[in-house]
């Protein structure tokens, strides 16, 4: 692996194959805003409809599919920007980009919900102390940029981040319109949905299970990469 360029915050490794880059964040609880958190229903237990509401690990395809949209956003908006900063000449033209991890203690969740033979399903990202959770790597893109710049903050409990959630001066279908990855969704449309306990966004407490869970690294750990720092 070749190092492209390595912060307090995170590194960027270029693959020996020159087409795909690893984006790692530091691991320190410093470089998170994140809190260890597991939703409270992970029983597929059904109610007095016969319907079902509960969470499950989200599977490893969808979990890289999330970290490679948002690996290719900071590689443009973020990595590239530092190096550039940095004076480090921006020679690779990789065309995959993967977040080699979500910071610490950030979490995909999968939600089912209604007729158990064929729940809705929905994907979460959990884990911010300041958000609720995010519904997509789009809607993340603003907050992980946030997170690899240090979290400045306003003031006591108000991140210094333009995501939709922080800082809630634009709705998310004009931000990912504007970074040309726009699709319509139900929230856009007034819509919403209930995971079980609230968080974040004036939304009330999230609930805490007795058991801390950690994020385990999905990909890079067997590319030997170096430890970040």
């Amino acid at each position: 692996m070749e190092t492209l360029i390595k912060t307090r915050r995170y590194s960027a490794d270029l693959h020996p194959n020159k087409k795909t880059v690893y984006i790692i964040p530091n691991q320190d609880e410093r470089c998170t805003d994140a809190e260890a958190f597991e939703p409270r229903r992970r029983q597929s237990y059904r109610d007095a409809e016969g319907l079902v509401n509960f969470y499950e690990d989200a599977d490893p395809a969808k979990d890289k599919y999330w970290r490679e949209r948002i690996g290719k956003y900071l590689w443009v908006h973020v990595v590239k920007e530092d190096m550039r900063r940095k004076g480090i000449p921006v020679s690779a033209s990789p065309d995959t980009f993967i977040l080699a991890a979500y910071p610490k203690h950030y979490k995909l969740w999968i939600h089912k919900k209604g007729d158990p033979a064929n729940p809705r399903t929905d994907h979460y990202l959990f884990g911010s102390r300041f958000v609720d959770r995010f519904r997509s790597p789009a809607e993340f893109f603003l907050h992980m940029k946030w997170i690899l710049e240090g979290m400045p903050m306003k003031g006591p409990g108000q991140p210094d981040c333009q995501c939709c959630y922080c800082d809630g001066s634009r709705p998310q279908g004009e931000i990912s319109q504007a970074f040309g990855v726009y699709h319509p969704h139900r929230r856009d449309r007034g819509g919403g949905d209930d995971k079980g306990g609230g968080k974040g966004g004036g939304k009330g407490a999230k609930p805490r299970s007795p058991t801390s869970t950690t994020i385990p690294f999905k990909d890079y750990t067997k590319l030997n990469l170096p430890p970040s720092s």
